[in-house]
């Protein structure tokens, strides 16, 4: 946050004039005013005097990128010098120098104003994060496009290339598409080939400086849907159409990612319901949403801003968990293939990590490195095969509820059973809005003594998966009324490597730090 005040005020003032001046610009060139070539002139000297003041500013303030936002708007200028087909021109300052403008706005407003402010951001969250970054609109409820392909390039020509011609062959044959190629600072050579794509419906957004934020990319989308991809990644041909047929087969879905392979793996998988697995974290490499809702402006870090390095640490956390947090359902599409070009990466700065996790868990309330990892011990003792009825899972303290889903994902390709329903009791308060997206039914438990008996009282349960222990969870007689909520045939899994009650109970397994009871089907 900067301390002068006043001079933020002054430089969003002229920001805005700026604004304007950029859409007089586009009415200029639209109706060829000899002006032209002037009010370009006078736009640099603004621009100019502006990058003095915000550069100072920026010193005090390291989160601010407003400055390379002006360097880039100046650089979008020049190029304009250098085009004489009215067409380009006007797709130029339409697609990159209005955004460009509009994103200097925001950013001076949020960094310089209101971040680390709690309260500032919170209110800005609540009141402006979406007035600056409106969802796509419609003409009586139609969109102009049905899906909005945004490609933020990050590496060399070679590999974008690549990536594009994967995508060509993705995008399923009878969808209104759009492109929007945004160059983060990839280089001229990106941007040459970026410009020679540029068209009516392929936006282009050359940044000569890199942001690593991709936030502009929402003020340019008008699909329905947006699939997002950096150009590390390869599409298989079905990924596409996979990944729509999942999106679309539930409106509780807020946003799907492919399953990602080696290249020698990548085959067209013909589309398959059994292998959409619920998650409670994507992969944010890419990503298929609605645009009208929370999720892909909080990935491309239009939605909730947290900390300078806005796209390149923690996209994908926050998203899925702003995501959980408003009731989306998040999905693997396991016959959506995708893979990842291994390049070179710098290593990561520790104290930006170490920066990013305190923001994170001051302005989110949890940690975004919980353990999000399954329990391969837990699944190794468990069978999941035969499952013809409803399945029922119970979790007790399950966190994020990562072993839940994995259970019920087994279920779903090994029995070909999709009726399953996860429950969940839960004595965390972190985890309670992260539990009752996922689950059908869930209670926060205060007293195991008063409450148990209340819960679910008529449900009984395939699989009980008692994650984080304590004294009470461990009482011979809460465990035995567990053991009698287990269908014939089910398992517990208790979560202790210590001596507990009922360890003469048969049949039992021990696997890792897990106790596994089995209950014996009457057949």
């Amino acid at each position: 946050m900067i301390k002068d005040k006043e001079m933020g005020k002054k430089l969003l003032e002229s920001i805005e004039t700026l604004n304007e001046a950029a859409y007089e610009l586009y009415s200029m060139v639209l109706n060829d005013n000899e002006r032209l070539d002037d009010f370009v002139k006078t736009m640099q000297a603004l621009l100019i005097g502006i990058k003095g003041n915000v550069t100072g500013l920026v010193v005090e303030e390291p989160a601010l990128k407003c400055n390379l936002l002006v360097d880039n708007a100046l650089d979008t200028l020049d190029k304009l010098g250098e085009i004489s087909e009215k067409k380009r021109k006007l797709g130029i300052i339409k697609n990159e120098l209005i955004p460009e403008i509009g994103e200097a706005y925001v950013d001076l407003l949020f960094w310089g104003g209101c971040f680390p402010d709690p309260d500032a951001m919170f209110e800005y969250y609540n009141n402006q994060m979406k007035e600056f970054y409106p969802a796509p609109g419609t003409d009586k409820g139609r969109y102009r496009y049905d899906l909005s392909v945004a490609v933020m390039a990050n590496n060399d020509v070679e590999q974008v290339d690549k990536c594009l011609k994967s995508l060509n062959d993705a995008v399923p044959e009878g969808l209104r598409c759009e492109y929007v190629l945004f160059n983060d600072g990839a280089g001229e050579k990106v941007a040459k080939y970026f410009d020679g794509l540029a068209d009516k419906n392929v936006k282009v957004i050359n940044y000569k400086h890199q942001m690593n934020a991709p936030s502009v990319i929402y003020q340019l989308v008008e699909g329905k849907y947006v699939l997002f991809l950096t150009t590390e990644n390869i599409l298989s041909k079905t990924a596409v159409s996979n990944m729509m047929k999942c999106l679309t087969s539930d409106k509780k879905i807020g946003a799907v990612c492919p399953a990602f392979v080696e290249e020698d793996k990548l085959n067209d998988a013909e589309s398959n319901e059994y292998l959409w697995h619920q998650k409670s974290e994507l992969n944010t490499d890419a990503v298929l949403a609605r645009s009208n809702e929370i999720l892909i402006p909080t990935m491309l870090g239009a939605y909730f801003p947290f900390m300078a390095k806005r796209y390149t640490e923690f996209s994908s956390k926050a998203m899925s968990l702003i995501g959980r947090r408003n009731g989306k359902l998040l999905y693997e599409a396991g016959d959506a293939l995708a893979c990842r070009v291994h390049k070179e990466k710098d290593e990561k700065d520790e104290d930006i990590v170490l920066e990013g996790i305190k923001q994170f868990e001051r302005i989110m309330g949890i940690n975004p490195m919980l353990e999000q990892d399954v329990d391969q011990d837990l699944l190794s003792g468990l069978d999941f095969k035969n499952k013809g009825k409803r399945v029922d899972i119970l979790g007790i303290n399950s966190s994020f509820g990562i072993n839940l889903l994995a259970i019920q994902d087994r279920v779903r390709e090994e029995s070909k059973n999709l009726r399953t329903n996860i429950y969940s009791l839960n004595e965390e308060e972190a985890y309670e809005r992260d539990l009752e997206t996922i689950a059908k039914k869930s209670r926060f438990i205060s007293d195991w003594d008063r409450d148990f008996d209340k819960c679910f009282p008529n449900a009984r349960f395939d699989y009980i998966v008692m994650e984080k222990t304590n004294d009470k969870l461990l009482d011979l007689m809460l465990l035995l009324k567990l053991l009698e909520r287990l269908k014939d045939g089910g398992a517990m899994a208790i979560h202790t490597a210590e001596e507990m009650p009922l360890s003469d109970y048969e049949p039992r397994k021990v696997i890792g730090d897990w106790q596994i009871l089995y209950k014996q089907s009457d057949e």
